[in-house]
């Protein structure tokens, strides 16, 4: 063989080891001697036109230019302000607000912060939760029972070497005492182990599951991974109970937030290699993950909106305040985009689709709506796959531009 054409298969052989490392399409994988594997740097898609992503068509993502993502940044963040609210996190995953406008925060490894409401973050953690933190797993989802202002309870989702599980606390003052397990029986991977937890309009608790690695586990009715569950209050406040199955067929759904007034459920969905989704959720519906993929779902659940090249879209919020430009509109994180998405509603179509701050902040894994109609976002750049940043990981707090 020449020198000219082992150079050239030289090349060709790096080319395919670049694809083949962004074969799961989710930026999350699997573990590496460091707990987890950096993924293949990837364009970025461009912003579609206000109507191009609707539930009759998904989104066509293109290259972006270098130049033009600092103009798509000034045209979509434009009156909206952003502020850096604490830093030196580490991996955050999740956070939720108390009555008195404190939040609490949990960190992948076990540790839970508590951001008081004058918006600073104590040092010493509230508590530490014994955690197998391998791959994706850790400490992940965190919610408020609707009660709390009587009952002080707060939920935690979280990996274990034989599992995942829900456990039930108690806030007393700065201090948090583990009161029992409400859900076990999940199975754990190194990988897609979903973990978000929230309590619905019915104030039932909703948790999303992954598929663990495990393909087929969505499509089985006898395993709680690839579901959204759903459980009732006498099952998690009294002797433990069978969690309702409410959907099926997910890979990893990372993030979801009940609409204003119409109470739907939508969610995100990581995809396997680009497809990500935005979907309806709903009571008994079938998703179809393994079986298909894309738009086209046939007899399963089609998803209002694809991302046909991977943004690994993760938690999410609608903002539901009055009194902003950005009122009735559903935001997620992105950590393979490294951005928001803004997605506008019409009923159940989704009319416009907009790229925020992207690039700007590195991954990020969930934005919140605070009491005050403010959104907090979490940044996740020491989780191995990104980049970090002096400062990072971070909480930073957007408030959108008021209406006129």
């Amino acid at each position: 063989m020449t020198p000219s054409l082992r150079r050239r298969a030289a090349v060709t052989l790096a080319v395919l080891a670049t694809l083949s490392l962004g074969a799961c399409g989710d930026g999350d994988r699997g573990p590496t001697a460091t707990g987890v594997a950096e993924p293949a740097k990837l364009t970025e898609p461009t912003p579609p036109s206000p109507t191009a992503a609707s539930a009759d068509a998904p989104e066509t993502a293109t290259t972006a230019r270098r130049s033009t993502s600092k103009r798509k940044l000034a045209r979509s963040s434009r009156g909206a302000r952003v502020s850096t609210v604490a830093t030196g996190l580490d991996i955050p995953w999740d956070i939720a607000f108390l009555p008195n406008g404190s939040a609490l925060v949990t960190e992948r490894p076990g540790r839970v912060r508590l951001l008081n409401a004058k918006r600073k973050l104590r040092r010493e953690p509230l508590a530490r939760i014994r955690v197998s933190a391998q791959g994706e797993g850790g400490l992940l989802g965190v919610a408020i029972d609707p009660s709390f202002a009587k009952n002080d309870f707060v939920y935690f989702y979280f990996t274990t070497s034989a599992g995942m599980k829900i456990d039930r606390y108690r806030l007393t003052g700065t201090r948090l005492r583990r009161q029992r397990t409400i859900l076990d029986g999940i199975e754990a991977g190194p990988i897609h182990d979903s973990g978000r937890i929230h309590f619905g309009p019915d104030k039932r608790l909703y948790v999303s599951t992954g598929d663990a690695g495990k393909p087929e586990l969505a499509q089985d009715r006898d395993s709680l991974n690839g579901k959204f569950l759903r459980l009732d209050p006498d099952e998690y406040r009294g002797d433990g109970g069978t969690p309702e199955i409410y959907s099926s067929g997910h890979r990893n759904p990372q993030g979801f937030d009940w609409q204003p007034r119409s109470g739907r459920l939508i969610s995100t969905e990581h995809g396997p290699d680009g497809d990500d989704e935005v979907n309806l959720i709903r009571r008994g519906g079938n998703y179809g993950w393994p079986t298909v993929r894309g738009r086209d779902h046939g007899q399963f659940r089609a998803p209002l909106v694809v991302y046909p090249q991977s943004v690994a879209p993760s938690g999410a919020t609608f903002v539901s305040l009055p009194g902003s430009t950005w009122t009735g509109d559903y935001l997620f994180a992105a950590l393979r985009g490294q951005q928001l998405r803004r997605l506008s509603f019409d009923g159940r179509r989704v009319t416009s689709n907009r790229v925020l701050y992207e690039g700007r902040f590195g991954r990020l894994r969930t934005v919140v709506e605070a009491r005050d109609g403010s959104l907090y976002v979490l940044t996740n750049n020491r989780d191995g796959r990104g980049s970090p940043r002096r400062g990072d990981d971070r909480i930073l707090r957007i408030v959108p531009p008021k209406s006129r």
